[in-house]
């Protein structure tokens, strides 16, 4: 009953199978081809677990999530990053997703003999024409990741959990480029994500027979299995998605709320990033002065300004965020530390309540600095999140 033999129930597999050989242009088997976990970050982690050794090396890219890097260490590897460049005009105006840009230079740079795995984020890349915070890389870019790593014999883990909620013409997904980089590449998709259940702890991996094997192997190691009946409901909800039209309109649901969200940070007259996908929007909080001489507890004194921002939002505005040095490296952490992320994947009376609480940022812009124009708008990623007290 539990599935372990064949890596999950049967009937979540074949609807598995049944959407992605579509997707994919080619036949998956639901056997051979995919695996489900508890969750998205089982996926990832069994693929880890599959694939390193104690010393081996794994490349991610920043602004990133930033549980990649403790699931790195705990199987043993070392982690090793390359950060996407922002527009030239970052400090000046409001950018795109897609206008953060990544130096294959850079990332060859990165690799050496002990470079085993690179971290393909599509949470922080997201669309045919580029991405955000929630970015989507181009197809070009992801061409020439496949390509390198293709030649260098990595293999690519492709974190693909907001698949379903990217706002451009397509999606492209690295495994769909060619055979050769397929045949390395692991693909990461999430129930929860797919369907606003977050928690609901089911996940799969698809990929190459050669390496899924070892992908379904390593979680019976870490989970044993998943809960049949989470299988069981997942199974049920993509066969009905697409006579639902959920895909359709549940992108347009949250692109309603980025939409909404947006234009009250336009009248604020404070820069961000806007995503190309998902929930999440980078604001940049350069312009805002904290009151001199504001009472922060001991931890936090020495800490960078957009932690001290985040808590103060917390105590006197209601609305809780995430400091923006948090999606990068302690030794590129200085590139978030002007930003923070507000978080969309509300109701829309807690996004209005959270909208009339942020009012109280006007206090904090500069005397007699009047709301900024659309064209003056900064760029990063960190994103809000109202809090549930909201």
């Amino acid at each position: 009953m539990s599935g372990l033999k064949k890596g999950g129930r049967p009937r979540l597999k074949t609807a598995l199978a049944k959407i992605y050989s579509t997707i994919y242009g080619r036949p998956l088997d639901s056997n051979k081809n995919i695996a489900i976990t508890t969750g998205a970050t089982a996926a990832i982690l069994s693929s880890l677990m599959a694939f390193l050794e104690a010393g081996d090396e794994v490349i991610v890219i920043e602004p990133l999530f930033n549980l990649y890097e403790y699931l790195i260490k705990f199987v043993g590897g070392i982690v090793r990053s390359v950060a996407l460049h922002p527009p030239a005009n970052t400090g000046q105006m409001r950018s795109s997703a897609d206008e953060w840009l990544l130096d294959m230079e850079e990332l060859d740079e990165a690799i050496n003999p002990r470079t085993k795995m690179l971290v393909c984020d599509e949470r922080s890349q997201h669309s045919e024409e580029g991405a955000d915070a929630n970015r989507s890389s181009t197809r070009h870019e992801l061409h020439s990741i496949g390509n390198l790593c293709a030649a260098r014999n990595i293999t690519i883990l492709s974190d693909e959990v907001y698949e379903r909620l990217h706002y451009s013409s397509s999606f492209p997904r690295i495994a769909t480029l060619s055979f050769r980089i397929a045949a390395r590449t692991i693909s990461i998709g999430s129930v929860g994500k797919t369907f606003n259940a977050t928690g609901w702890r089911v996940g799969y991996a698809i990929g190459d027979e050669n390496l899924i094997k070892h992908v379904q192997w390593a979680h019976a190691l870490l989970c044993y299995t998943t809960p049949c009946p989470a299988q069981e409901a997942a199974a049920v909800a993509y066969e009905q998605a697409e006579m639902e039209d959920f895909w359709s309109s549940n992108k347009v649901l949250f692109k309603r709320k980025v939409d909404s969200f947006c234009r009250f940070l336009d009248e604020l007259g404070l820069p961000y990033v806007v995503p190309s996908g998902a929930y999440f929007i980078f604001v940049n909080i350069n312009t805002l002065k904290l009151p001199e001489g504001y009472n922060f507890p001991t931890p936090l004194t020495q800490r960078s300004q957009d932690w001290k921002f985040c808590y103060y939002m917390c105590q006197e505005l209601g609305v809780s965020s995430i400091p923006g040095s948090a999606f990068f490296l302690k030794e590129h952490s200085q590139f978030g530390e002007k930003f923070v992320r507000f978080i969309v994947c509300k109701t829309d009376e807690q996004i209005e309540l959270a909208r009339n609480r942020l009012q109280g940022l006007r206090a904090l812009l500069p005397v007699n600095d009047e709301a900024a124009p659309l064209s003056m708008r900064h760029p990063l990623e960190l994103a809000f999140s109202v809090s549930n007290h909201v």
